[in-house]
């Protein structure tokens, strides 16, 4: 005998778990909170407003408001900016942005009422989409496998029920829902799949459905199993930062391939699908490539290593003017000490820079800032000038190591690469006083 949705859900919960319900005000979200409640789970509904969609987004709002009142459950309606969030954002679409206001939205929610979990409406037909959609980008196991039931602190009760299921349990207890315009226009491939491909499936395969929930159930299996076996994979080729040894890699594992798509992919499908590997394998060893997947994750190959390159792409225009005067307002990681010729006893080492600081007095910007094309120094203990690339190179620097290291400049003139190396401007003499000692740490 087939189990309920209550059942289903009741399966998939931990005893006394408490949630974070995300309420849309749509059927799934609906009959989700409803289920939770009847089981006598604590929850605490959200509903995000996107204010996209005029009116309907108002009246989703006030249908979720009404829901949660009616099952005696606290709720918390946020309003997301998604304008100013793109502008902060240039390239994301308005999904995307949507997703990343909600999911910020849940967590700091779930903390803040002390919640162990996020409970989110997927249920069959939404996995569905989500492994047809994989294999249509180009995916292995993990993507096929499509969406699991638990992942951190985020859970799905409903993902083994489906529609007409959640349509039924609503129409028995009577409760209303909202349906969201913009999900039957087919703008979006998941909706495509959704309105047109799916139910033309199904006119030719009657059981498609069924039958496409079990080879869901096969793939998860598998992919639980391939997690497990790559481990050893991990611990072998990839170290504590995420940095994959792909020179190794390629120099070790009889399947390559098959392993830096489990490791790119880990722990859960990422975007990087076959065609990502295959470019990545064609060179190796080659530095400054970067490859971004479908789901916006990215890594950098530098020399025959995968970096993640995933933070926030640093401000190549930022800069920071500092003084003698007020040492404090230096960066943070920089100790500046001013100190006498007495106490004047030099450590020469890629740490620490000396300079001539009645000299540095007199100049009318001295600034911090990070390196640009064609910088130069005049390095101490050499004639001549250097390019800061060719230091670089010479040092073999992770394009995140040029990126986020920083120069001080006097007036236009480069006093220190900063950890790296020290300019010959500015130095210390037999007639110098008061010295400026920098250090970084």
């Amino acid at each position: 005998m087939s189990l309920t949705l209550l059942e289903h859900v009741a399966a998939a919960v931990k005893p006394g778990e408490s949630f974070l319900v995300t309420l849309s005000g749509g059927a799934d979200s609906v009959a989700l909170l409803a289920a939770l409640v009847a089981l006598g789970h604590e929850c605490h509904a959200v509903h995000c407003n996107y204010h996209l969609r005029g009116d309907e987004s108002d009246r989703d709002e006030r249908h979720a408001r009404g829901i949660a009142e009616r099952l005696g459950v606290p709720i918390d309606v946020i309003d997301c900016d998604v304008a100013a969030y793109r502008s902060t954002h240039p390239g994301e679409s308005v999904e995307m942005a949507c997703r990343a206001l909600r999911y910020d939205v849940f967590e700091r929610l779930r903390v803040r009422y002390s919640l162990d979990s996020i409970a989110v409406g997927h249920h069959i037909e939404d996995n569905i989409e989500t492994m047809l959609l994989n294999l249509l980008r180009g995916s292995g196991i993990k993507g096929l496998a499509a969406m699991r039931l638990r992942r951190g602190r985020y859970v799905r009760p409903l993902l083994r029920c489906t529609k007409s299921m959640i349509l039924d349990y609503l129409a028995a207890a009577s409760l209303g829902y909202v349906t969201d315009s913009s999900n039957l226009a087919n703008d979006y491939r998941r909706n495509a799949l959704r309105n047109d491909i799916i139910p033309a499936i199904e006119r030719y395969f009657p059981d498609a459905l069924s039958g496409m929930t079990c080879t869901l159930d096969a793939l998860a299996a598998q992919r639980d199993f391939i997690s497990e076996s790559v481990s050893m994979f991990t611990a072998g080729y990839v170290d504590r930062e995420g940095v994959i040894d792909l020179h190794r890699l390629v120099g070790e594992v009889r399947h390559p391939r098959a392993v830096l798509f489990e490791l790119l992919n880990a722990p859960d499908y990422r975007g990087f699908n076959a065609d990502i590997v295959e470019k990545i394998l064609s060179r190796p060893d080659a530095s400054g490539l970067r490859f971004v997947s479908g789901h916006g994750y990215a890594y950098l190959l530098d020399h025959g290593r995968l970096v993640p390159d995933n933070d926030v792409l640093i401000d190549e225009d930022w800069e920071q003017e500092v003084n003698i005067s007020d040492l404090q307002s230096w960066a943070p990681h920089i100790e500046a000490v001013l100190i006498s010729r007495a106490d004047f006893k030099p450590k020469r080492d890629n740490t620490t820079a000396y300079f001539d600081a009645d000299l540095l007095a007199g100049v009318s910007h001295l600034i911090l800032r990070h390196p640009r094309t064609g910088d130069r120094i005049k390095p101490y203990g050499m004639k001549g000038s250097r390019l800061l690339s060719d230091i670089f190179n010479d040092m073999h620097a992770t394009h995140r190591e040029r990126r986020e290291a920083m120069v001080l400049e006097a007036d236009g003139v480069i006093l220190w690469l900063v950890g790296v190396r020290a300019s010959r401007v500015a130095t210390v003499t037999a007639a110098t006083t008061r010295i400026l000692r920098l250090k970084v740490y």
